[in-house]
C-alpha cells in the first residue's frame, strides 16, 4: 500500500498521474471531511465511490460528470491524505460510462474545478434548489432541482453544463428557490460557550443548573479546581452522564471550592454523544504514537467501514478531537489549556499520540446516584455498626465491580448494564442495617443524611433514575 499525505492541487495531480501508470487497484483521497475512491485498471479509471452523497446518486445518469464534481472538491480543498491499496471494488463503487485516461482525467478535472467554482459563487451551494423563471427550451431538466441533480443527469459533459447552468442564470432564466435544510440539519455540528471559566463563588450554581433543566439545554457543564475536574453531560435538560464518575459530585451542591471554575459548553446530540467517548476505557487503539501510524488512514478506514467513533490526538500542548459519524466526519474540536473550539483544519505536531474509540453508549447518571447512595449507606453503618466494616471490605475486595479506596466505595471500572449488580450491593447494606438498627432507626438516618441532598436531587430528576433509599426501604 502507498500512502502519504497531500498538501496542494499539484500534489492531488501528481498522485493520479503516478497512481495510473500500469496499475490496479484502489486510489482513496480524503480531504476536508470528503471521501472519494477511484477503481484503476492498467492506467485508467473505470469506477468511484463517493460514501458521503451515498443516496443521493440514485437514478443519476452521468456518473463522469458526478466523478468530475467529487474530484473538484478534492482539487478545492487539498490538504489531508491518500491511500493506494491492490484491492478490487466492492458493490457501492458506481462503473463509469467510459474508462477515463489519466491524461484526460487531469485535464477535465482542473477545467472542471474553475468552472464550478466560478458558478458556486453564483448560486451559493450545490444543493441549492432552483427555479425557472421565465420559460426557455429544456427548462424540466433544471425546475426545482439542485445542481448536483442536474450535473448527473445531464447528457452533456459537465463543461458544457455548468457553462450552460451559467449562462441561464446571468439571462435570468434561473435563479435559486430554496435549500436542503435537512441536509444541512443532519449534519450540523454546534459547540458554543454559554459561561466559560467563571469562578463559581461569584454564581448561584443552583440557579444555573436550574435554568440549564427549564431551558431543555443539551451540551455540558465542567467544573474544575486545582485537584478535581468533572464534566455533567445534558440532553434536552436532563442529565445522562457524568465523568469521572465520582459519587463526592453530590458535595459540589454543598461546598464549592473557592479555586473552582465553571464553564457551560452548548453541543448538538449527536456530536455531545461522540464527544464523550473521549471518557470510555474501551480503546481500540490507546496512546499510539505517531511514528507508527499514519492518520490519513485512520480517516480513510473510519469512512471506509462507515464506522462511528472518536479519534483523539493527544500534542504536547493540546488535544485534538475528531467525530465520526456512520463514516462521515461530523466535525474537529481543539481542547487548548482546558478550552475547546471547532476547526476546519487538522494541523499535526510531534510528537503526537492517537487513541481510536469506536462508538458505544455512555450515559451513566443512574450509576452515579446509586454509588452515591452506597456510600451514604455505608457510611450510616460505619457510624452505628463499625464491626460490620471488614465484611463489607472483603466484599469489594472479591468483587469485580466494586472497589475499597481511602474509606469510601467506588467502581473498579465503569458499569455496564449492571444494576442488578448495584442494587444488590445496596440492599446488602440496607439489609444489615434493618438487622442491626431496625427499621425505624435506619429510616431516621437516611433522611437526616438525605436532607441536605434534596434540592440537589430534585435539580438533577434524580428520581427518574432509581427510587430514593427511604422509598425503597419501606416494608
Amino acid at each position: 500500500m502507498l500512502s502519504g499525505y497531500i498538501n496542494t492541487a499539484q500534489d492531488v495531480i501528481d498522485i493520479i498521474n503516478s497512481c495510473l501508470i500500469n496499475k490496479e487497484g484502489i486510489l482513496d483521497f480524503f480531504s476536508n471531511g470528503s471521501f472519494i475512491s477511484l477503481y484503476i485498471q492498467k492506467g485508467r479509471v473505470k469506477a468511484f465511490s463517493v460514501p458521503s452523497f451515498e443516496g443521493v446518486s440514485e437514478g443519476l445518469k452521468n456518473r463522469t460528470a458526478l466523478l468530475f464534481y467529487h474530484l473538484s472538491e478534492v482539487l478545492e480543498n487539498p490538504e489531508g491524505f491518500f491511500t493506494f491499496r491492490e484491492d478490487s471494488p466492492i458493490e457501492n463503487f458506481l462503473s463509469l460510462e467510459q474508462p477515463i485516461q489519466a491524461e484526460e482525467l487531469v485535464l477535465q478535472l482542473q477545467l472542471v474545478s474553475q468552472e464550478l467554482k466560478n458558478l458556486i459563487d453564483k448560486i451559493i451551494t450545490p444543493f441549492a434548489v432552483l427555479k425557472v423563471q421565465k420559460p426557455f427550451e429544456g427548462m424540466e431538466k433544471y425546475d426545482e432541482k439542485n445542481l448536483y441533480e442536474i450535473i448527473g443527469s445531464s447528457e452533456d459533459s459537465i463543461i458544457d453544463t455548468l457553462r450552460k447552468v451559467k449562462e441561464l442564470f446571468s439571462q435570468g432564466f434561473l435563479d435559486i428557490h430554496q435549500f436542503y435544510q435537512i441536509d444541512i440539519e443532519r449534519n450540523k455540528f454546534l459547540t458554543e460557550y454559554i459561561i466559560k471559566d467563571v469562578e463559581a463563588k461569584k454564581i448561584n450554581i443552583n440557579t444555573i443548573l436550574e435554568n440549564l433543566q427549564l431551558s431543555k439545554f443539551t451540551g455540558f457543564l465542567k467544573a474544575t479546581d486545582q485537584s478535581n475536574e468533572f464534566e455533567m453531560y445534558y440532553v434536552k435538560g436532563k442529565p445522562i452522564s457524568l465523568y469521572p464518575i465520582n459519587y463526592d459530585f453530590f458535595e459540589f451542591f454543598l461546598n464549592q471550592s473557592n479555586s473552582m471554575h465553571i464553564s457551560v459548553i452548548s453541543m448538538d446530540a449527536t456530536s455531545m454523544s461522540l464527544y464523550m467517548l473521549k471518557h470510555s476505557e474501551n480503546r481500540s487503539v490507546n496512546s499510539l504514537q505517531g511514528d507508527f501510524l499514519e492518520v490519513g488512514k485512520v480517516f480513510m478506514g473510519m469512512s471506509r467501514t462507515k464506522s462511528s467513533g472518536l479519534i483523539m490526538l493527544h500534542m504536547p500542548q493540546k488535544k485534538v478531537y475528531i467525530l465520526y459519524e456512520e463514516g462521515k466526519m461530523r466535525g474537529m474540536l481543539e481542547e487548548d489549556q482546558g478550552h475547546i473550539k471547532t476547526i476546519s483544519q487538522l494541523k499535526l505536531e510531534k510528537p503526537f499520540w492517537m487513541d481510536l474509540i469506536f462508538y458505544e453508549p455512555m450515559g451513566n447518571m443512574g450509576s452515579v446516584v446509586y454509588l452515591f447512595l452506597i456510600n451514604l449507606v455505608y457510611g450510616i453503618l460505619l457510624k452505628h455498626v463499625s464491626d460490620v466494616n471488614q465484611s463489607i471490605i472483603g466484599y469489594t475486595a472479591s468483587s469485580d465491580l466494586f472497589v475499597y479506596e481511602e474509606g469510601s466505595i467506588k467502581y473498579r471500572r465503569r458499569p455496564k448494564e449492571e444494576d442488578d449488580v448495584i442494587l444488590g450491593f445496596l440492599s446488602t447494606l440496607l439489609d444489615i442495617g434493618y438487622r442491626t438498627l431496625g427499621q425505624k432507626k435506619l429510616e431516621e438516618a437516611l433522611e437526616i443524611s438525605l436532607q441536605p441532598y434534596r434540592d440537589a436531587f430534585k435539580i438533577m430528576d434524580v428520581e427518574e433514575f432509581i427510587k430514593l433509599p427511604n422509598e425503597s426501604t419501606s416494608r
